[in-house]
């Protein structure tokens, strides 16, 4: 009882921190947002300008890509400046900005209209993780496994970006766009841009806003009957069903 006890406290802690923690940064910073697109669809890329605590606007940033340069900009009064940029090849692409000698990196990843994605929330997702080596290690290699197949996109409810992509980095977690959770806005968004939303796992509020938007929707969370799952080794086995399922169907209608 006392180390399970012991375990959510940690936890707590850990989110708290995550709380706190962006706002705390002593110096100034250049954030970019990843992004997720189609081949041919155009996307914005997003940065942020910063100063010790607030946003820093009206500063020049220049962005590159793949570290080619691209073009540069002006961020506003807010510090939010934006670039629009049509992709022509899938892939994953590396995005730097830079400005007044500060530097920020991203992701823009860019699927094929075929390509399935599954998205991860990772504070619900991998909360285990964030406490215990071993549950860290399976988390791990469910996502590389998912990569063979799927796109994976994580999600972040609580933590600012630049936070939640350094925690999945100190956990070893496979590289992979981090993109703000603001419920049924960010599936719409995606799937605006041609984005096939395969399947999503996180906890019970976000498996609900994905509803309308998402068949496949999987948590830990005890009391949501048919979308609970034990462990990753059930959600991997799950997926693998409804592949299988549907290269049935598939193969019934030749």
């Amino acid at each position: 009882m006392k180390a399970s006890l012991t375990k959510k406290m940690r936890f707590a802690l850990l989110i708290f921190g995550f709380l706190i923690l962006p706002a705390a940064h002593g110096l100034g910073a250049v954030i970019v947002y990843d992004r997720v697109t189609t081949v041919g669809t155009p996307v914005y890329l997003k940065v942020l300008t910063k100063g010790r605590i607030f946003a820093d606007g009206g500063r020049l940033v220049e962005f590159f890509l793949d570290d080619k340069r691209f073009d540069k900009n002006l961020t506003g009064g807010d510090g939010y400046g934006y670039l629009k940029y049509t992709p022509r090849r899938s892939g994953t692409i590396k995005v730097r900005a830079t400005s007044q000698g500060e530097s920020g990196a991203g992701l823009i990843l860019v699927m094929k209209k075929s390509d399935k994605a599954v998205l991860i929330e990772i504070e619900g997702g991998f909360k285990d993780a964030f406490i215990s080596g071993i549950a860290a290690g399976a988390s791990r290699q469910a996502v590389k496994q998912m990569l063979k197949k799927y796109r994976v996109i994580y999600l972040s409810r609580y933590t600012g970006i630049r936070m939640a992509r350094n925690s999945l980095g100190e956990m070893e977690f496979p590289d992979a766009p981090v993109l703000q959770w603001q419920g049924e806005q960010t599936l719409k968004a995606l799937k605006e841009k041609g984005v096939d939303l395969y399947a999503i796992i996180g906890p019970a509020s976000v498996i609900d806003a994905a509803a309308d938007h998402i068949k496949k929707r999987y948590t830990f969370d005890q009391n949501q009957k048919e979308q609970t799952v034990k462990d990753w080794q059930e959600v991997m086995e799950r997926l693998s069903e409804s592949a299988s399922r549907k290269d049935r169907k598939g193969k019934m209608k030749e």
